[in-house]
């Protein structure tokens, strides 16, 4: 499968994550949003990576390679958009290359100090 086809289906697969309204989307409820599709492209890239028949070969290597380029990317949308992730209970993705940050760690858990019942269950 070609990168183009691959990128096609996860927008398919998660198209529900992008509400089309008549009326206006707040700008967080957009950032929420991209940040929610970011995240499912890493997980179903990863996921395919993972379960691939033959891992050495050219298309598991430049999978993974672009993997390198979609967590990048989404790591700059979170330090770009952070303050608003953050105080809604997002934290960088697992596979993210930044930093802890006490900032951050402190708004994820006053948004689940207000709202426990979204804490996610380990």
């Amino acid at each position: 499968m070609n990168y183009v086809g691959f990128l096609v289906k996860i927008e398919m697969n998660i198209h529900w994550c992008v509400k089309l309204q008549t009326e206006m989307i707040s700008f967080e409820h957009r950032v929420l949003s991209e940040y929610r599709i970011k995240i499912a492209k890493i997980d179903t890239l990863e996921k395919s990576i993972m379960t691939h028949r033959d891992p050495k070969s050219t298309e598991s290597i430049e999978s993974s390679k672009f993997l390198d380029v979609l967590i990048t990317e989404c790591d700059r949308f979170y330090e770009k958009f952070s303050e608003i992730l953050s105080n809604n209970g997002k934290r960088p993705h697992a596979r993210s290359r930044l930093p802890e940050n006490q900032q951050w760690n402190d708004n994820v858990e006053k948004f689940y100090e207000k709202n426990p019942r979204r804490r996610p269950r380990n």
